[in-house]
């Protein structure tokens, strides 16, 4: 062990898709350069390197874990902490202190920085917001109860700013499905975000074909009498850097 602080960014991964990991692979690097952390390691579910691995890959007796996925669900309060070996937000394991966040997705910011982004793609089209319907596609969860909490959080929050012509939300993995977004949007013109954090296989090989498109093409597309521009998920961009290096300080401070 040595002094300092390692950060761990959790993702999901994809064995059939492993450059779905480059999100989180750059949001690392970044996050690496940025400092003030001694170690900055990225581990993943579903591919090399393996959640299992993660407490092997740093040397730090102070360690943040930090999911980065879009919202609360069975990986963020069961999987993730279950194959670490961590029982609550503060553990302690082989004289190391682990502290594991909330996922980076239910950030209080991320609202507004999904609104940003959206609102940037609109104007790239020459569409006033105003006159843009929104819709947002979470991952949701084929599991009983779904895992639509945060999406709902952030679809309202979004919603509140009356910015957009309205805000929909649908799920690629629970009702309402994204696939029948047809019947859900009412405007002809129509940014399509994902509410993926950092998050690759989902935004490249599921969301693009709802739009008749594939993998790398954003349009805009016309289909259905809509004109539909597909917005990227986040991806190591400064503001979210600057969410996961405040959570991370945020877990680091004693409670008041």
């Amino acid at each position: 062990m040595s002094d300092g602080t390692a950060l761990i960014l959790v993702g999901h991964g994809s064995a059939r898709h492993p450059e779905s990991a480059a999100p989180i692979l750059a949001l690392a690097d970044e996050l690496r350069r940025s400092g003030p952390w001694s170690e900055v390691v990225a581990v993943f579910m579903k591919q090399e390197p393996f959640l299992a691995q993660a407490l092997d890959l740093v040397q730090a007796d102070q360690v943040v874990v930090i999911p980065v996925f879009a919202g609360k669900g069975y990986y963020t309060d069961s999987l993730i902490p279950k194959s670490m070996g961590l029982d609550g937000p503060v553990s302690h394991r082989d004289g190391r202190v682990i502290h594991y966040t909330p996922p980076a997705g239910g950030n209080p910011r991320i609202p507004g920085l999904m609104a940003c982004r959206a609102d940037g793609v609109a104007r790239e089209c020459g569409w006033l917001p105003a006159q843009t319907s929104l819709l947002l596609i979470a991952h949701g969860s084929s599991r009983p109860g779904g895992a639509g909490e945060t999406p709902r959080a952030i679809a309202a929050a979004i919603a509140a700013h009356n910015h957009f012509a309205e805000v929909v939300l649908c799920f690629l993995e629970q009702e309402p499905f994204a696939q029948d977004w047809q019947g859900m949007v009412k405007g002809d013109k129509v940014v399509a975000l994902p509410l993926l954090v950092a998050q690759g296989m989902h935004a490249s090989q599921d969301i693009p074909p709802l739009f008749g498109l594939v993998s790398g093409q954003t349009g805009p597309v016309d289909i259905a009498g809509r004109v539909v521009r597909l917005a990227t998920g986040l991806g190591a961009e400064p503001e979210l850097v600057d969410i996961i290096a405040e959570m991370a300080k945020t877990a680091l401070s004693p409670a008041p």
